[in-house]
């Protein structure tokens, strides 16, 4: 089932040690600098595993963020709008879409730290999602962790886009993560991915086609948006992450064909289903056709033969065993004429839509920076720098600046080669 979800790889970044030398006069603000060296690195080290508890890493990501978060906002009573500390340690990261040899970017900026880090925990909860899929049988209950992991991502993705990012001292440039329209692709790309999980629960309950149709429908036009908010960047770069999203746009644009096709066949117009069949068998050419491109296509990705995937295969059969039944029944029961143009599914799912789940991040200082905010003196902190910039040929020792990117390293996500014992071949159902 991995091999059914598109994953980019997390986003590299250097180890920070938050040194500001004499600049951290106090205990509280000694401790404060050892806490969120310690703190990152622990979670940064979670976030490799794809099979941890999503609960543990979001409370990692709330303990880290709560230290972070006085380099951004100065604690209440200061007197301050925005924290002395916010440009003093410089922070570097890659991007995720860009290839590997890239140069990261290096900000000294705190605030750039923390939405590159709510990036990284929401790439992170959809390779989760994908992970807990990618076994032989999911549970109902694997399912529902694979279905809210997918809107906790969308939901720190929109949080980005409408409150983070524009934070920044400096706006992020078209083709990074951070900027709008890759964010865009990701939430619109994690609503879609949730609502597949709806319907192959509906499918395996065999619930009203019209209500099978109008998500598909939805599910088809979110991954639609997705890839036209991707489509302004470099081919060269996202290729095979865009042909992923058409794959997957045309795909259920063809299982809303079929069950508009069986919700007309309920009310006997089997003329204009069979019409309409038409159209889900162009919409299935299309994606097999994106599918085969998928292997070929310039970026990062895996090379899988999407269109040999159980779903895929069945949604061929589907296809065919759909329109040989209403041509039969039209032979045999209802002589009515096949309309030249198909009408438009107007179906709309009114149950199953998934939304992002707002994520609850509090990004108050925590308690340790009452105390810890008087103890940093930025002049001693600007002395301190300067002095180990002009020392540093003589010691060993990197600075924050010059330590080098560490790629991640990832627990790969195997999936299963058997396919699922079910009627719509999807692992979650």
């Amino acid at each position: 089932m991995s091999n059914w979800f598109h994953r980019n790889p997390l986003k590299a970044t250097s180890r920070v040690k938050f040194d500001l030398g004499k600049g951290a006069t106090n205990i509280s603000a000694r401790g404060i600098c050892r806490d969120l060296a310690d703190k990152r690195a622990e979670l940064l080290k979670l976030i490799c595993d794809p099979a941890v508890d999503p609960k543990a890493v979001l409370t990692r990501l709330q303990v880290y963020i709560s230290l972070l978060a006085g380099f951004v906002t100065p604690p209440e009573g200061s007197g301050e709008s925005e924290s002395k500390l916010r440009s003093t340690v410089p922070f570097k990261w890659t991007d995720s879409v860009l290839p590997k040899h890239t140069q990261p970017l290096m900000v000294y900026d705190a605030q750039f730290e923390v939405c590159s880090m709510l990036f990284s925990v929401a790439l992170w909860l959809t390779k989760h999602a994908a992970k807990v899929a990618s076994s032989e049988e999911v549970s109902p209950e694997e399912a529902v962790d694979v279905y809210r992991s997918l809107r906790q991502a969308a939901g720190i993705f929109v949080l980005l886009k409408d409150q983070q990012v524009s934070k920044l001292s400096t706006p992020p440039a078209e083709g990074h993560d951070l900027y709008c329209d890759a964010l865009e692709t990701y939430i619109n790309q994690c609503i879609a991915e949730a609502q597949e999980v709806t319907i192959g629960r509906a499918i395996e309950l065999k619930h009203d086609p019209s209500l099978i149709a109008g998500l598909a429908k939805a599910t088809s036009e979110s991954y639609k948006k997705a890839a036209l908010a991707l489509s302004a960047s470099n081919s060269k770069v996202v290729g095979k992450w865009l042909k992923y999203l058409q794959f997957k746009q045309f795909c259920y644009e063809a299982c809303m064909e079929i069950y508009f096709a069986e919700e007309l066949l309920k009310a006997d117009k089997v003329g204009p289903a069979i019409a309409v069949m038409g159209a889900a068998d162009i919409a299935y050419k299309k994606a097999v056709d994106a599918g085969k491109h998928y292997g070929s296509a310039d970026g990062i990705g895996l090379s899988s033969k999407m269109a040999e995937h159980c779903f895929f295969r069945r949604l061929g059969q589907l296809v065919k065993t759909t329109r040989d039944k209403l041509e039969r029944e039209n032979g045999l029961i209802y002589h009515q004429k096949v309309p030249v143009t198909a009408p438009d599914c107007d179906l709309a799912a009114k149950f199953g839509l998934a939304e992002p789940l707002d994520p609850e991040i509090d990004f108050t200082p925590c308690e340790q920076w009452k105390e810890g905010y008087k103890g940093f003196d930025l002049d001693k902190i600007l002395e301190s720098v300067a002095s180990r910039n002009k020392d540093k040929n003589k010691s060993k020792e990197k600075l924050d600046r010059d330590e080098p990117v560490e790629t991640p390293a990832e627990k790969p996500i195997f999936s299963t080669d058997k396919d699922p014992k079910n009627q719509s071949g999807c692992v979650i159902s």
